[in-house]
């Protein structure tokens, strides 16, 4: 592999940690239910005290949130613009009930 090639995988690597990195920054300012797994732990889930439809506690990370990274990711490597509100919609029945719709603070 050419030093051309190689130094542009380096840059689509790191531009793709990036944008995980900054989809899980913002996946973390949302105001999901229950609480940490762990009180030290960064990022929003695991959680505890957080059940699904059937009433079944939530274990693990949702595939609706690492659908919503994905989704982030995506709109910020293609560069394209994106609404927080309108992509976390998907995630609404994990937030706080006392939110009416997913909004970040």
């Amino acid at each position: 592999m050419s030093n051309r090639k190689l130094d542009f995988a380096i840059a689509e690597e790191e531009d793709l940690e990036s944008a995980v990195r900054l989809a899980s920054d913002l996946i973390d300012l949302l105001p999901f239910s229950g609480q940490k797994s762990h009180p030290l732990q960064r990022r929003a889930w695991p959680r505890t005290g957080v059940f699904d439809a059937a009433g079944n506690e939530i274990v693990g990370i949702p595939p609706a949130v690492e659908l919503l990274c994905e989704a982030i990711v995506t709109c910020l490597i293609a560069d394209i613009c994106f609404d927080m509100k309108t992509l976390s919609t998907a995630v609404a029945p994990l937030l706080k009930n006392d939110c009416a719709r997913p909004r970040l603070h």
